[in-house]
């Protein structure tokens, strides 16, 4: 049986079980507290607790890790600009349009869930000097307090500076690399206990909350697709306007057979050779830059992966009554633009990224396990908009720099 279906099962069973006992068990003292409080709430919480345990180590090594292997656009110069600005801007579009979009819902389910918040995030926010509050006078307190947003900017500052003398530390980049690896499996290993975790976390929400704890979810779930369709049609269909003379239609004509691909994989690593070899045939982009320019974007570009985490940070905020300020939807842009650069990959990467925004924005992370229940299917989606982007934004560049058989990208499939 496929992850996806034990997920879809997990969640469904959940659900039902929550359903009957929140119906027909409930008031009784012996299922609240050994079957809700202990039993679920255990398995639930374990699920977290290595989601904690793994997600600074890996981001740290991961930004660092992804820094040092893009090295190659100093040497690429212009045409390496090129390509890496527009990646970061696409994924700056997506966090904010999420943001925005989900600014307007209203999800009904303030403080459904009940846990000891400290919900004065956005008064703090306010107080400190948000630029200097992201670097590190001490790493290792950082590390310690779980700082995320200073975590990050040291690792962006040792990968810069580890690129410089790349060529003199070939152990450190090596150990950096194996490192990187062995955290990617951890968290595979970790994302197996997902269906177990889905079931215990829905099934301990819907006993204690009831069915109305569903409707929140599938608004969630509807925001987060609105958004990544429009973020899909929208902003590549304005990003081959304005940055290129390609016709619009052919490149989205093209796009059908890619897309259900990485629907299939959920994975922008394992899209790569599929990915380099639709925009060289199909679009015709000069394979020497294409070799370069996607598997950066399958490094740096995650724009889906940004989406989920706007419409996923407010929604959680909302289900757990935090107003998010001004400073927070800064801090949100900012974590998930520079996290997207440390993002495996892999299935269900982003939603152990997500982590780091809910940190920072003290939310508790209990609520990521709810979006599990529909998370796969999300991934499935926001991967197949990541890798469009990486195949709309290398044939853009390639365009403009003269890389691209006009004639093979205007040749309609057979």
């Amino acid at each position: 049986m496929s992850f996806t279906k034990k997920v879809l099962i997990s969640m469904l069973s959940g659900i039902i079980a929550g359903i009957l006992i929140n119906n027909f068990l409930l008031p009784n003292d012996f299922i609240e507290y050994y079957l809700i409080n202990q039993i679920f709430f255990t398995i639930s919480s374990l699920f977290l607790i290595l989601l904690k345990m793994i997600v600074l180590p890996l981001i740290f090594v991961s930004i660092i890790s992804g820094i040092v292997s893009i090295n190659d656009v100093s040497t690429l110069g212009r045409l390496g600009i090129k390509t890496f600005s527009l990646y970061i801007l696409t994924t700056l579009v997506a966090i904010t349009f999420a943001l925005f979009i989900s600014s307007f819902v209203s999800y009904d389910s303030v403080g459904q869930i009940t846990n000891d918040i400290q919900s004065n995030i956005a008064g703090n926010m306010d107080q400190k000097n948000i630029i200097l509050s992201i670097f590190p006078s001490n790493f290792f307190s950082a590390l310690a307090n779980g700082n995320v947003i200073q975590v990050l900017a040291f690792a962006v500052f040792i990968g810069i500076s580890a690129s410089y003398v790349k060529k003199d530390i070939p152990i450190f980049i090596e150990l950096i690399d194996s490192l990187n690896k062995v955290f990617n499996k951890m968290v595979m290993i970790i994302i197996q206990l997902t269906p177990i975790a889905v079931f215990a976390l829905l099934a301990k929400t819907f006993a204690t909350e009831g069915v109305e704890a569903f409707i929140p979810l599938i608004k969630y779930f509807l925001v987060v697709v609105f958004v990544l369709i429009t973020h899909f049609f929208l902003t590549y269909s304005i990003l081959l306007r304005l940055f290129s003379n390609l016709n619009i239609y052919m490149f989205y004509a093209k796009l059908k057979a890619l897309i259900i691909f990485t629907f299939s994989t959920s994975s922008s690593n394992a899209s790569i050779p599929y990915t380099l070899n639709t925009v060289v045939q199909k679009y015709g982009v000069n394979k020497s830059f294409a070799s370069f320019s996607i598997p950066l974007g399958a490094t740096i570009n995650m724009d889906g992966t940004a989406i989920m985490q706007g419409c996923a940070a407010y929604f959680l905020a909302s289900y757990y009554g935090i107003d998010l300020a001004f400073g927070d939807m800064v801090t949100i842009i900012l974590t998930a633009t520079i996290a997207s650069i440390g993002t495996a990959g892999i299935p269900s990467a982003g939603i152990i990224m997500l982590s780091l925004i809910l940190t920072e924005l003290g939310i508790p992370l209990e609520g990521i396990t709810l979006l599990l229940g529909v998370d796969r299917l999300l991934d499935m989606m926001r991967t197949s908009v990541n890798v469009s982007g990486d195949a709309c934004i290398t044939c853009v560049v390639a365009e403009s720099e003269d890389l691209i058989d006009i004639k093979a990208f205007n040749k309609l499939d057979n």
